[in-house]
């Protein structure tokens, strides 16, 4: 529902305004998880606009996604965070150390591999939409040459999460558009997450524009999907931050919860989980997180476990340089800063 006198969607208004100022965003749209309640508000659209279903790019964000998928699938059996690469892509069996990666490795970004592979660049034909040709072939061809830092340190990698959803799919004999829509999406109700769209739903997609406003692409992730495909509504992304909270199905829960569990710490006061970004208050309460950007949209989704809290901010407006090498590691962005605002708000605490 729209509550445009409720307190926080006053503050929402505020923070963009404060945020984009008189550069015009062209959309944006807030969702907020209460107590139970869903709040939407947004912003660049005529009057009586639903912002609440309409679907944007939510890049990024797809990798807590992707790595509920492995919780999940962990739960029935399927497979085991220790399990290794090598054991679901034998063709890449002469290169022992990529083999050796675990997934736990892969949804926690310590696998030391690169943040995009080194053949993608060589793929590109149109540098608006630089994955779309980009395959499994390519892909493999890249693993067998890739040589993984040691340090077992942090390093965002794209390429990790998309692996990861590669083997998720060989390991279940389904597409991974099958695995979300089957495994979190219908259970949970979520009709407009998808990586492939129908009619109705594209109708619905927003166009994307760049900081500057200018209309690109949307992105087409091919093999990589699992680290950045999927399109979904304010709707949805609350419904899954509600099933984060442990407000949903039972069996999916408590999967969910598998994945919360801080397993390396990147710097003070952040941890990575299998997939969140888990950020650390004051008062030692945690914030789950991630954000998405492509050149022409913006994302940030976020919970507040103890709080039952949630807060979704979605932009067809871009953050990133019009560079190859985007979709980048997690950093601040105006929809981070209106998600973390909104958070201090809701949950009275700083972070």
């Amino acid at each position: 529902m729209i509550i445009p006198d409720h307190e926080i969607i006053e503050e929402a208004n505020y923070l963009v305004q404060e945020h984009y100022g008189e550069r015009n965003p062209l959309s944006v749209t807030i969702g907020i998880l209460e107590n139970g309640d869903h709040f939407y508000t947004g912003w660049g659209q005529p009057p009586g606009f639903d912002y609440a279903s309409a679907i944007y790019e939510i890049a990024s964000v797809t990798k807590v996604f992707t790595t509920s998928l492995l919780c999940i699938l962990q739960r029935q059996g399927k497979l085991q965070l220790k399990d290794t690469v090598g054991q679901y892509i034998p063709e890449i069996a002469s290169n022992a150390k990529v083999g050796a990666i675990t997934l736990e490795q892969l949804a926690t970004h310590t696998s030391g591999l690169p943040r995009l592979p080194a053949g993608l660049k060589q793929t590109v034909t149109d540098k608006l939409n630089p994955y779309q040709n980009y395959t499994e072939q390519h892909l493999l061809q890249d693993l067998l040459k890739t040589r993984p830092s040691s340090s077992g340190s942090f390093e965002y990698s794209n390429l990790g999460v998309g692996l990861l959803g590669l083997i998720l799919s060989r390991c279940t004999g389904r597409s991974l558009e099958q695995l979300m829509r089957e495994e979190i999406c219908g259970p949970l109700f979520m009709e407009d997450t998808l990586f492939e769209l129908n009619d109705e739903q594209q109708s619905r997609l927003l166009p994307v524009y760049t900081a500057n406003g200018k209309p690109v692409p949307h992105w087409d992730l091919g093999v990589l999907a699992g680290a950045g495909g999927l399109r979904s509504t304010a709707h949805d992304l609350l419904q899954f931050a509600k099933a984060n909270v442990g407000m949903g199905s039972a069996p999916i829960t408590a999967a969910l919860r598998d994945g919360q569990k801080p397993r390396h710490r990147v710097r003070r006061g952040e941890d990575v989980s299998l997939g969140w970004m888990v950020k650390t208050g004051i008062y030692h309460d945690r914030i789950h997180w991630h954000n998405g950007g492509t050149y022409g949209s913006s994302s940030f989704l976020g919970f507040h476990m103890e709080k039952n809290t949630a807060v979704v901010v979605l932009s067809n407006n871009g953050s990133f340089a019009m560079k190859m090498l985007s979709m980048m590691r997690p950093q601040k962005r105006h929809v981070d800063e209106i998600g973390f605002q909104l958070f201090k708000q809701l949950t009275k605490t700083v972070y």
